[in-house]
């Protein structure tokens, strides 16, 4: 995968991948952007795929070594080598070596939530810090390694569970990107086709904006936000936890 095609799926998204997809890596770049503000010196990319915003975060100049690591028989392979590949279950790095780890959509696929977290902590460096982000939002995939959808309240305890010292936790998105995001797998996954179809499409075609304009209380777009209260629905989740 060449980076003018990273660019065009993660870093400069369009309607062009669909309504669903564009806005989940709408708000991914959202967060990443946010990362990019803060992130320095080693850092690690576990579960990494193509690496899509490996170019993007070194632009900050602030980064010394980025490190992939992912399991040797990937689908991602054909596309991007990672740097290291590792078993799955101990990561093959030294303890406290690690200033920051990049897991984007990588914590529910993995089944044991406590060691993975665990195995984090242990290589990163005292002040070191986790980037994550998941999905609350969408449909099983990478079938069967598709393990779980966390709620922020979850994820909080296990980041205390697993010795961090403290996390914060936003949504990307709220009910409106759930919204299309769920219209827009709906016409492209779910058999539907017809009238139908074509009134679901004219509908995001015409209220996309508006919608997305106006999802400003449960979204990347209040980076303060973490009041997360009943009824809230955020499309996911990306936050940072800290040693």
């Amino acid at each position: 995968m060449t980076q003018e095609q990273i660019n065009k799926i993660y870093i400069q998204p369009t309607l062009k991948l669909g309504y669903g997809y564009y806005l989940i890596q709408k708000s991914l770049i959202e967060a990443v952007t946010d990362l990019r503000t803060k992130i320095g010196g080693n850092v690690l990319d576990l579960g990494c795929g193509v690496m899509p915003y490996k170019v993007f975060l070194q632009e900050s100049g602030r980064i010394t070594q980025y490190t992939g690591i992912d399991l040797e028989y990937s689908e991602y392979h054909n596309k991007v080598k990672p740097d290291l590949f590792w078993d799955g279950f101990t990561i093959p790095l030294p303890d406290n070596s690690q200033d920051w780890i990049i897991a984007t959509e990588f914590l529910e696929h993995y089944f044991d939530t406590n060691h993975i977290l665990k195995e984090m902590h242990r290589v990163l460096k005292p002040g070191g810090s986790i980037f994550f982000s998941v999905p609350f939002i969408y449909t099983l995939h990478e079938v069967p390694h598709d393990h779980h959808r966390f709620t922020p309240f979850a994820l909080t305890k296990y980041f205390e569970n697993a010795g961090f010292s403290s996390s914060e936790i936003y949504p990307r998105g709220g009910f409106n990107y759930s919204l299309l995001v769920m219209m827009s797998l709906w016409a492209k996954q779910a058999g539907s086709k017809g009238f139908i179809r074509l009134l679901v499409k004219f509908f995001m075609f015409c209220f996309h904006r508006t919608l997305i304009k106006n999802d400003h209380k449960y979204s990347t777009y209040q980076k303060g936000y973490t009041d997360f209260q009943n009824h809230t629905m955020p499309s996911g989740l990306w936050g940072y936890a800290h040693k």
